[in-house]
């Protein structure tokens, strides 16, 4: 990627190089050699800045602004620790942690290194009348990286870092330098090579006390590419607000694009504490139990619980083990080697057929229905919707969940594989571990009748546009998926579905709710769906951790959320 890129500019920039080397060594060489030998002479590299991330719509979220900050010359300071001294007394920086940036930053005596950076405006000005008397000492300008919502939208933008050594010896051949900045996480590392501007140069003369008096010449930076994403700003405020301060994650996706319109994971982080090296909270994020940095749309891996049932729901009706009208007892438990295995409701729900068991998530009904078709059909179809792999989603660091078999549970465990561990796993429990994402995905595929996208979280570069949309056909009859459909409009439309309290009086939707066990603390609370019933655009995802029923939550949540979205859609916007 960064050879395709790149090649382009670093021919062009070998060539600015060439004619500017013919023009100093030839035409001007003895008068160069002169101020360079009497240190003269300076080379001061011009940072790129990157290019602005906007969504869908156009809107900034991602973007530069002005800065101001501290250089010293290394050959033109004559006591640093005076200096330091000093630049600590004027802006309250520690003596220790400006030796240690200069230590870092040092390259060569003639180059400029950086001690302080994000200096406010009226300080700079301030410095730089009084900074004259100090040879060696500069205030300059530079574009910096700015955030302007915060910990809005922050786990698809991302954050930047400085290189690792390894990142340094991989990337210098593309004009990356020890003070460069990069992605280090979401669309800011995903889409790096686009994102990155491309560095210039000055050749200036100076004066005894190392100040400008010349510029000889120059090779401007250049502006990295605009990253459009699918997000929808507005939504995305509305579902961070709805969430609030619990632990989760909302996700909606256009069911026949793959688009994400909305991506929110909490706890968050405010990208720009990177940029200003807010020591206090950058230790936070990195070392609080909460996990801020983590991603739980794509990083997180969790147990499914009830939503799964569909999957093994499609695995009956497609082997036809299992049809509609197939009839199990639940008396609020089932008697299986020795063991009781319970339903959520202790008295039971009696004689149900499947339409039935999915509407009221009836766990002794598939249970039963689980050890009838045998885990590797379960397996099966739940390969085909997309479990178990990544979704190939353009962010980094995506997990792949866990999908078990009998193979993947001796190699993990050492152990054989049991009728239990069947029936843990028609009801999305046992060693099933999966991403939000993933259930988003499967859930489209059931909403778009039988395709399998590939979700996307970039619309456009610079206004072209940037991903193919791929959908994959499964090979599931088209009657298994309006069942599965009709099944999920009655969880919410019945007075006796799970997920009642996400009704809307004015559009029709679809869903299903989940309860998943967690064996370090309260359950999680699922409830994804897809809306409109009739005509399907959007499939959504509210999860809370250790939220409790499925049914309360999280389905609040998303009626709430959805009818904000359909006021929105009336108004025409």
């Amino acid at each position: 990627m960064f050879n395709k890129i790149y090649k382009g500019s670093v021919i062009i920039a070998v060539i600015i190089l060439v004619s500017q080397l013919f023009y100093l060594q030839i035409i001007k060489g003895t008068y160069y050699h002169d101020l360079s030998v009497n240190n003269y002479l300076r080379i001061l590299p011009l940072p790129g800045f990157r290019g602005n991330i906007l969504d869908r719509f156009g809107r900034e979220i991602a973007g530069n602004k002005l800065s101001f900050c501290v250089k010293i010359l290394p050959d033109r300071i004559k006591n640093k620790q005076v200096i330091f001294q000093t630049i600590s007394d004027d802006l309250g920086i520690d003596v220790v942690r400006l030796e240690n940036n200069y230590r870092k930053g040092f390259r060569a005596m003639f180059q400029p290194v950086k001690v302080v950076e994000n200096i406010p405006k009226d300080k700079a000005i301030a410095l730089k009348e009084k900074y004259r008397k100090f040879p060696g000492v500069m205030i300059t300008e530079e574009i910096k990286r700015f955030y302007p919502y915060g910990k809005l939208c922050c786990h698809v933008l991302g954050y930047l870092g400085q290189l690792s050594q390894q990142e340094l010896m991989e990337l210098k051949p593309y004009g990356y330098r020890f003070s460069s900045l990069i992605g280090k996480a979401g669309v800011e590392k995903f889409y790096e090579p686009y994102l990155k501007g491309s560095d210039g140069g000055m050749v200036v003369k100076v004066d005894n006390r190392g100040r400008i008096k010349e510029i000889l010449g120059i090779k401007p930076p250049s502006r990295g590419l605009d990253v459009y994403l699918t997000i929808d700003l507005d939504l995305q405020k509305k579902a961070e607000e709805i969430l609030g301060e619990e632990r989760g994650c909302i996700m909606v996706m256009d069911v026949n694009s793959g688009e994400i319109l909305v991506m929110v994971s909490h706890p968050g982080f405010d990208p720009n504490a990177f940029l200003q090296l807010d020591n206090s909270k950058i230790h936070h994020y990195l070392n609080s139990p909460s996990h801020p940095l983590y991603n739980r749309c794509i990083q997180a891996n969790y147990p499914l619980g009830s939503i799964f049932k569909l999957v093994t729901a499609t695995a009956g009706l497609e082997t036809g083990i299992l049809h509609e009208g197939s009839r199990f007892k639940c008396p609020g438990f089932f008697q299986f080697g020795g063991r009781k295995y319970r339903c959520w409701k202790k008295d039971g729900h009696g004689w149900q057929n499947m339409k039935e068991a999915i509407t009221h998530s009836c766990n002794v009904y598939f249970y039963q229905a689980g050890l009838k078709l045998g885990w590797e059909n379960i397996v099966t179809y739940a390969k085909m919707y997309g479990f178990g792999t990544r979704t190939g989603i353009d962010l980094p660091y995506e997990n792949e969940g866990v999908l078990p078999t009998a193979s993947w549970k001796r190699k993990a465990t050492s152990q054989p594989w049991y009728p239990g561990d069947t029936i843990n796993l028609s009801i999305g429990q046992g060693y099933l571990l999966v991403t939000p994402l993933q259930v988003l995905r499967f859930i489209s595929a059931i909403a778009n009748n039988g395709y399998l996208v590939t979700p996307h979280i970039c619309k456009a570069i610079s206004g072209e546009s940037a991903v193919k949309v791929i959908r994959k056909p499964l090979s599931i009859k088209k009657s298994t998926l309006k069942f599965l459909r009709r099944a999920m409009f009655t969880v919410v439309n019945s007075p006796t579905g799970t997920g009642q309290l996400a009704r809307l009086g004015t559009v029709k939707i679809a869903g299903k709710t989940a309860t998943a066990q967690n064996p370090s603390g309260q359950p999680h609370a699922w409830f994804t769906g897809f809306a409109p019933y009739a005509n399907p655009k959007i499939a959504f995802l509210f999860f809370v951790e250790n939220g409790g029923g499925g049914g309360f939550i999280t389905a609040r949540m998303a009626k709430e959320f959805l009818g904000y979205y359909f006021e929105r859609e009336k108004k025409g916007l």
